[in-house]
C-alpha cells in the first residue's frame, strides 16, 4: 500500500503543477524574481524529452525506465522459481540549474522482495560544476566511486544483472559527499560516503559508519570508437551501527546474476567483531569499432577485534562484446564510465551478442568464513530497436561449491543453468 500512497501523491503534486503553471503570470509578483522569466524549447534529443533554455542555462529531462524480466531455470538440487517480475519501474528528473549547478532525483517503484512493490530511493544529489576548473562537488544519495560494472547504468547493462562479485564487493548507493577533477585522459573521484538510504536505526550512543573511497582512471586512447580504459579503485570502512545487538558486525552476499528467483546463494552469514575492513579494485576496458571488452578485479580484507584472523575475500569478472551491425559505444572519460552505443545505423535496430565469465569466492579457508564461491559463464543477445527500446536474451551455467547454501538454508554444489530475458524501455 506504500507504493500507491506515494504513487498517487507523485501524480498528484505532477497535475497540480501542470495546473499551476495557468496561473503562474498572476502569482508572479509574489515569487521571489518572478519577473525574471526564462522562456523554455522543448526537443527529444537521443529519446529523452528535454526542456532547455536557449542560452543552456537551464535544463530538465526525464532519464525513467521500466524493465520487464523472466527467467526459467534449469533445476538440480534446489527447486528455482520460474516468473515474471517488474524489475525496475523508475521515475527520474534531472536538471542543469544557473548552468553550473545539477540535481537528480531518482526513484523506483518495481517489485522487490515482498509481494508489493516498494519504493527505493535511488539517485538524490545536488552538485556544483566549475567547468574551468574541471571540478564538481556532489552531495546527497549516489552511488560510492567504486566498481566500474557497479557505476554504470541499470539502462546500459550489457546482460540483465552485473556480475556477482560487482554486487558483493562494492556498495553501491549511499549518502555522502564527493569531489571529481578529470582531464581529456581521466579522472579522479574522491568521497565520504556514511549509511544507505532505509537502513538507519536508534544507534544509541554510537557514532554512524562511514566509508572514504578513492577513484582513479586513466584513459591514454581516448577516440569515439577507439578508447581504452584503466582505473583502480579503494575503500576503508567503518562498519555500519545496524543496531546495539551487531555492533561490528558485517555481512557480504550476491545472488548468481539473476533476480527472478531472488535468494542469494553466495553469503558469509555475520562476520563478527570487525574493526575496520578495506577494499580494493582494478579496471581495465577497451573499445575498438564494434568490439567491447572490459574487466575487473575486486576484493576486500576485514581486520577484526580480539586476536580473529583477517578475512580476505575477492572476485573478478571478464566481458567480451560484438555489434554484429557495425555500432560502437559512447564512453564517458570525466567520469571513467562507458556509455550506451551510438544510434543504430540500420532502420530496424542494432544487434548484439556477448559473454561474461566471473568468478566470486566468499571463502576464506583460513578462517571460519565460507560463504561460497561461483563459476559463471553468462552469454547474451542484444537487440536495439531504436535508442528507448531494448531487448535481452541471456544464457547462463553456475558452477556452486559445497559452502553456496544461502547460510545453510539450501544445498551446496548445486550446479544449474537458466535462461532469462527482459523488454526494457527507457522513457
Amino acid at each position: 500500500m506504500n507504493f500507491k500512497k506515494n504513487f498517487l501523491l507523485i501524480i498528484a503534486i505532477s497535475v497540480l503543477s501542470i495546473l499551476g503553471l495557468n496561473e503562474l503570470n498572476a502569482q508572479d509578483a509574489k515569487v521571489p524574481g518572478g519577473d525574471e522569466k526564462v522562456p523554455l524549447g522543448v526537443e527529444a534529443r537521443n529519446g529523452k524529452l528535454l526542456f532547455q533554455s536557449d542560452n543552456g542555462d537551464f535544463q530538465w529531462w526525464f532519464d525513467s525506465r521500466i524493465q520487464v524480466d523472466g527467467a526459467i531455470y534449469n533445476e538440480n538440487k534446489n527447486e528455482m522459481s520460474n516468473g515474471i517480475i517488474l524489475r525496475r519501474a523508475t521515475f527520474a528528473l534531472k536538471a542543469v540549474l544557473w548552468r553550473d549547478w545539477q540535481a537528480e532525483f531518482d526513484m523506483d517503484f518495481a517489485e522487490d522482495t515482498d509481494t508489493d512493490p516498494q519504493t527505493d530511493w535511488r539517485d538524490m544529489w545536488i552538485q556544483y560544476t566549475a567547468p574551468k576548473l574541471d571540478l564538481s562537488l556532489r552531495v546527497g544519495n549516489f552511488k560510492e566511486p567504486f566498481g566500474m560494472e557497479r557505476l554504470n547504468s541499470s539502462r546500459l547493462l550489457t546482460f540483465l544483472e552485473r556480475s556477482a562479485v560487482s554486487n558483493a564487493i562494492p556498495l553501491g548507493r549511499r549518502i555522502g559527499i564527493s569531489a571529481r577533477y578529470w582531464t581529456d585522459f581521466g579522472q579522479v573521484t574522491a568521497a565520504v560516503m556514511g549509511h544507505e538510504l532505509g537502513t538507519r536505526v536508534d544507534k544509541g550512543q554510537q557514532d554512524e559508519g562511514y566509508s572514504t573511497n578513492l577513484r582513479v582512471s586513466v584513459a591514454p586512447i581516448n577516440n569515439f570508437g577507439n578508447n581504452f580504459h584503466v582505473g583502480l579503485a579503494g575503500s576503508y570502512k567503518i562498519p555500519d551501527v545496524t543496531s546495539e545487538l551487531r555492533l561490528n558486525t558485517i555481512e557480504i552476499s550476491a545472488r548468481t546474476e539473476t533476480y527472478v528467483f531472488n535468494p542469494k546463494f553466495l553469503h558469509t552469514g555475520d562476520i563478527s567483531d570487525v574493526n575496520y575492513y578495506t577494499r580494493y579494485g582494478a579496471e581495465l576496458m577497451y573499445i575498438n569499432g564494434p568490439f567491447y571488452f572490459q574487466s575487473e578485479f575486486m576484493g576486500t580484507s576485514i581486520y577484526r577485534w580480539y586476536a580473529n584472523p583477517t578475512v580476505n575475500l575477492q572476485g573478478g569478472y571478464v566481458l567480451a562484446a560484438w555489434m554484429l551491425t557495425g555500432e560502437t559505444r559512447y564512453y564517458y572519460v570525466d567520469e571513467g564510465e562507458v556509455g550506451p552505443i551510438e544510434k543504430p545505423i540500420n532502420s530496424w535496430g542494432a544487434l548484439e551478442v556477448a559473454a561474461r565469465y566471473s568468478i566470486t569466492n566468499l571463502n576464506d579457508m583460513d578462517t571460519d568464513i565460507h560463504g561460497g564461491q561461483s563459476n559463471q559463464l553468462m552469454l547474451g543477445l542484444n537487440y536495439y530497436p531504436n535508442s528507448n527500446i531494448k531487448l535481452q536474451i541471456n544464457y547462463s551455467y553456475v558452477n556452486l561449491d559445497q559452502f553456496a547454501t544461502r547460510k545453510g538454508n539450501l544445498y551446496g554444489d548445486d550446479d544449474h543453468s537458466f535462461i532469462q530475458m527482459r523488454v526494457q524501455a527507457s522513457l
